[in-house]
């Protein structure tokens, strides 16, 4: 069985509509993935619906013509990531897989272990990677293209913004699991935001603030995770809760 390649377009197409990729993606199918007229492949609309197609010309540019109507997407988690500042590939990470299992927002933010701030250029420059991170992740999944991944925010201005019972800050200090503080709340259709810290962690001023915010402190197990795991492993298990798996 061959793998269905996947490419975003900006608009809902027609069926049988020939659209031509943008150069990027079209030397990706035919120069990557070595695929030539006649072969499938799957295009995403901005609402997340996937359009069967086929190519028709290897270009340039690279020609498909679409041959179905839109099936619909597996729809995004109610689930935010607010995850500390790390080092860029930990985030790059973080930021993919917390995508693939569905979370629907990732806010980066600023705070007391966080390091060196990166200045406002430099961060617009990664923020416009990290966007790119996330719409391949969503090509991926098959899930609608992520929205704006946000950032730099200060912690203090994550924490007061999440509303009461949707947030839980991810801490080895916590007062119980993450998977049993989410099976206790009686809101299926809520959403969840979990708030991950950077690498260093989280400091004592930072966990009680959370506590005086109405934020559960939830533990993720007796293992000491990195931060980019941590937010795989808690955006898998919100997921979870609010998709019934």
């Amino acid at each position: 069985m061959r793998h269905t390649f996947r490419y975003l377009i900006d608009r809902a197409p027609e069926p049988g509509e020939q659209i031509a990729l943008p150069d990027e993606d079209g030397r990706h199918l035919t120069r990557v993935v070595r695929r030539g007229p006649g072969d499938a492949l799957e295009l995403i609309d901005p609402g997340g619906g996937r359009w069967e197609a086929v190519v028709v010309s290897a270009g340039p540019p690279v020609s498909v013509r679409v041959t179905a109507d839109a099936a619909a997407p597996p729809p995004p988690a109610p689930v935010v990531l607010c995850l500390g500042l790390s080092e860029w590939g930990r985030l790059d990470t973080a930021v993919e897989k917390a995508v693939e299992l569905g979370a629907g927002e990732v806010v980066l933010f600023t705070s007391e272990r966080a390091g060196r701030v990166p200045e406002a250029a430099a961060w617009e420059r990664r923020r416009e990677r990290l966007e790119r991170v996330a719409a391949a992740a969503a090509r991926q999944s098959g899930r609608a293209p992520l929205g704006r991944v946000r950032g730099l925010v200060p912690f203090e201005d994550v924490i007061t913004a999440i509303p009461a019972g949707e947030g839980y800050l991810i801490d080895p200090r916590g007062d119980a699991p993450l998977l049993s503080a989410l099976r206790a709340v009686d809101a299926p259709d809520a959403r969840i935001a979990v708030v991950v810290g950077p690498q260093a962690g989280f400091s004592e001023g930072e966990v009680d603030l959370a506590r005086r915010a109405g934020l559960p402190v939830c533990t993720l197990g007796p293992a000491i995770l990195r931060a980019e795991t941590a937010a795989i492993a808690a955006v898998a298990l919100a997921a979870a809760a609010r998709e019934g798996v």
